[in-house]
């Protein structure tokens, strides 16, 4: 079977610990993180696109908003309480810990409900794109630094 396959990198910020890491990763630390979103469709649109990159990007821009800056943990961490008493900008994964595995399962199933949504998606500046039929999230991928990334990948 013939496809086209198109993709969007973003960079962001970002923080977490591992609380059941046993050496320095249990720790609060910081990564650059590089987010590679790869989607795929059979058919071109009227455009001659399988998705606009602009529509790709705002399926996802407000996700990586999220992480930028942010503190991830896990929802039981001990940490918790403290980081919200100083007003830490804290994003939390339920009874785990923000791996990026974790993490990429993660953008991978928030990107995923957003192309099966209702087709469309708009800019702040209010133009309206539209999510072609028969677009399929095929796989995030996170590179956690420049030698190491995890990747989820939905389609066999």
């Amino acid at each position: 079977m013939s496809f086209f396959r198109i993709a969007k990198t973003f960079e962001v910020e970002y923080g977490h610990r591992l609380s059941k890491h046993p050496e320095k990763c249990r720790f609060p630390h910081g990564h650059s993180l590089r987010i590679e979103v790869v989607a795929r469709g059979r058919l071109l649109d009227a455009n001659d696109m399988v998705c606009d990159y602009k529509a790709l990007k705002m399926l996802v821009v407000d996700l990586v908003e999220r992480l930028d800056h942010a503190m991830a943990l896990n929802s039981e961490d001990p940490q918790l309480e403290s980081l919200n008493a100083i007003g830490e900008r804290v994003l939390l994964f339920d009874a785990q810990d923000p791996t990026t595995e974790v993490l990429v399962r993660w953008l991978f199933q928030e990107i995923s409900k957003r192309i099966d949504a209702d087709g469309t998606v708009r800019t702040p500046s209010g133009a309206i794109y539209t999510i072609p039929e028969g677009l399929q999230l095929e796989r995030v991928r996170v590179w956690e630094t420049s030698t190491s990334w995890a990747e989820y990948v939905g389609i066999e």
